[in-house]
């Protein structure tokens, strides 16, 4: 099929760019393929304008590509290495509108001038075959400013004033946080702080903050906070003590709850009558529900039962 042809010559652009090459021995076991089948994709890589060269060592042929990106190259990047960097391209747009996309745009210009016609060649046909569809992420077109603000504060360490406009609520409130961490995750990109008016660990949705005022109060982390410990309680966002959520999902739901990775403490009971059982342990009950509602009648709460009903905070 030209899918798998497509594949194996992504595969042997990868082998062939070590600097040691492989011989079609070596090839063939690695990609369990004739190798007539290995030298034919040889020559195809080769029409196509790939810099392949052979080498005899020792009475064996060993072919290799010659790598001329190598040489301009402040960090040596392989041509393949490249190549999958701006075949990434698609993956990045969740970042459209935030500082980080201008550079990411810049830096992938710059790879792609550097490609060969042939390479160009190769990712077309490749994209040709696979899509990337990201939704539900956010524009930060808006907030440029603020989330450099945030930044120049987090590795300086200097406590923020920050105007955030909840969701549910109408007015503009002002906080004192010390900014720990900008995270992205589920689409959107959110401010992990330590809260003076709370005396707790939050996070702050960064589209919904209106404007940072840095203080000159320098602040250390919390004593015992950790992120990643904070990171696998969230669900997706908000982190905390953890509580025992188990949720049943019908035989016709089922085999999509468990072929998916919904979270780091998940734990999947497969019943008898083809239903599934889901076991979190997560700190925010609220995102919980708002997630269920799309599942509907699919989804059936056995703990906590207050989790369907209105009194989630």
């Amino acid at each position: 099929m030209r899918g798998d042809q497509l594949i194996r010559q992504w595969k042997i652009v990868s082998l062939l760019s070590g600097r040691a090459g492989r011989s079609l021995d070596q090839i063939k076991g690695e990609l369990g393929v004739t190798k007539r089948t290995i030298q034919r994709d040889i020559d195809v890589l080769e029409a196509a304008g790939f810099p392949v060269i052979s080498q005899s060592r020792d009475g064996t042929v060993y072919w290799r590509l010659l790598d001329s990106t190598k040489e301009s190259a402040e960090l040596s990047f392989t041509l393949p290495e490249l190549m999958a960097l701006y075949f990434s391209r698609d993956l990045l747009k969740v970042l459209r509108g935030s500082p980080m996309q201008e550079a990411l745009d810049s830096a992938l210009q710059k790879i792609g001038a550097r490609l060969p016609a042939s390479g160009h060649d190769l990712l077309r046909r490749l994209k040709e075959q696979t899509a990337v569809s990201v939704t539900g992420w956010k524009n930060y077109s808006k907030s440029s400013e603020t989330i450099s603000a945030l930044n120049r504060a987090i590795r300086r360490q200097l406590t923020v004033r920050i105007t955030h406009k909840p969701l549910k609520v109408p007015e503009v409130r002002t906080r004192i946080v010390d900014p720990y961490r900008l995270w992205y995750t589920g689409g959107g990109l959110y401010l992990v702080v330590y809260d003076h008016g709370k005396s707790a660990i939050r996070t702050f949705a960064v589209e919904r903050i209106s404007g940072v005022s840095t203080t000159n109060q320098r602040f250390e982390i919390q004593e015992g906070f950790d992120f990643e410990a904070f990171q696998r309680t969230a669900f997706p966002v908000h982190g905390g003590t953890p509580q025992l959520v188990r949720i049943r999902f019908s035989p016709d739901q089922a085999p999509y709850i468990m072929e998916r990775h919904w979270h780091d403490s998940q734990k999947l009971y497969p019943q008898d009558n083809g239903s599934v059982i889901l076991e979190l342990q997560v700190a925010s009950l609220w995102e919980v529900k708002r997630w269920l509602f799309g599942w509907g009648a699919d989804a059936e709460v056995l703990t906590p039962k207050n989790l369907n009903g209105d009194d989630i905070g």
